[in-house]
C-alpha cells in the first residue's frame, strides 16, 4: 500500500495558499494508523521467537537451581556426618548452619556488588 501525493494538494488555491486542514490531518491520521499496523505486524513477528527464548532461558535457569540445591544438600550432608565423627549431633548441625549461611552471605556480597557495577557501567554509557 503505496501513497503518492502530490505537493500541491493540500492547498485549495487561493493566492494565501490556505492550507486544507481536515485533508491534512486525515492525512496524518492515516500516516499514524500505517504505522501502527506496521509496527504491530513487527511485533508480531518477532514475539514468538523472543518468548520461546525467554522461555527456554527460564528452565534452563530452573534446572541450574535445582542442580545447587540437590548438590549444596548433598556437601553439606556429608560434612555434617563427617564431622559427626568428632563431634556431636548438634554441633555438626550448628557448624553446617554455619557454613551454610557464610556461604549465602558471600554470595549476597557478590550479588550486591556485581549490581552496583552494571549500574555504574550503564550509568557511564
Amino acid at each position: 500500500m503505496t501513497h503518492q501525493r502530490e505537493a500541491g494538494t493540500l492547498t485549495d488555491g487561493s493566492p494565501s495558499g490556505e492550507l486544507k486542514w481536515p485533508v491534512l490531518l486525515g492525512r496524518m491520521l492515516e500516516d499514524l494508523a500505517h504505522i501502527f499496523q506496521l509496527e504491530l505486524r513487527l511485533m508480531e513477528a518477532k514475539l514468538p521467537p523472543l518468548m520461546m527464548a525467554v522461555a527456554d532461558r527460564a528452565i534452563g535457569a530452573l534446572v541450574i537451581l535445582y542442580l545447587g540445591i540437590i548438590g549444596g544438600s548433598c556437601l553439606l550432608a556429608a560434612l555434617i556426618l563427617g564431622l559427626h565423627q568428632w563431634l556431636n549431633w548438634w554441633q555438626c548441625f550448628a557448624v553446617g548452619g554455619a557454613v551454610t549461611l557464610i556461604c549465602a552471605f558471600i554470595i549476597r556480597i557478590a550479588m550486591a556488588s556485581s549490581s552496583i557495577s552494571n549500574e555504574l557501567k550503564e550509568a557511564g554509557d
